[in-house]
């Protein structure tokens, strides 16, 4: 794959520290905008906030998604694979497995990673309930996604949704207290954290005199 199918015509490496520096962060970023402007805002406007965190969230964890999926298979170019679409329900379902199955020291061994990314492996490996965001992560999929308010009185929850081709719906349910959005912008900073951490282990090793290309 040459530099011109890149954005920019960066070079392979160029190009995955670009994805590093940008994409891994911009959800993280994103979060917590919106969480210091929720706390301002009115109950509506909260819950709409609440939704952007949503999304970030989603986005958040298809990027990490993709990191895994892009290092744990080096019969491409990394940076090939993370210029794929985003992972959807599927990867993410197979991925969240490997994650609460493998102890950090194999998750290492996976991704093919030396002892620097020990600590976003501990980190993932101490991540409760991702398997309850596979209904997030559905309806981000699916496109088109939309929010979803209670009507005319205050509610304990609202929800993420997204219509199937079907004609069905995926929907995801958020809590509407200012402790909820937290969670979202909380979690969200740990899995950007975490594939940050993979890709920039990756990155260094790849940098390092001698290093295999």
């Amino acid at each position: 794959m040459d530099a011109q199918a890149y954005p920019g015509a960066l070079s392979e490496l160029a190009f995955v520290e670009a994805y590093l520096q940008g994409a891994l962060r911009k959800p993280q970023v994103v979060a917590d905008s919106l969480l210091r402007s929720l706390v301002l805002a009115s109950y509506n406007d909260r819950l709409i906030l609440s939704g952007l965190l949503a999304e970030q969230l989603a986005e958040a964890c298809r990027r990490l998604t993709g990191v895994y999926l892009a290092l744990s298979d080096r019969r491409y170019p990394v940076a090939r694979s993370l210029s794929n679409p985003l992972p959807g329900l599927d990867q993410w379902t197979a991925f969240i497995q490997a994650a609460g199955t493998l102890t950090p020291e194999q998750m290492l061994r996976e991704l093919g990673l030396g002892g620097d990314a020990l600590a976003s492996a501990t980190i993932l490996r101490a991540q409760p309930g991702l398997a309850t965001l596979s209904d997030l992560v559905a309806a981000a999929e699916l496109g088109s996604p939309m929010l979803l308010l209670p009507h005319g009185r205050l509610s304990e929850e609202c929800w993420f949704a997204g219509p199937t081709p079907s004609g069905g719906h995926v929907a995801a349910s958020l809590g509407t207290e200012e402790h909820d959005a937290a969670s979202l912008a909380d979690l969200t900073a740990d899995l950007c954290s975490v594939a940050r951490g993979f890709l920039g282990s990756y990155l260094d090793a790849r940098r390092a005199p001698f290093a295999r290309q």
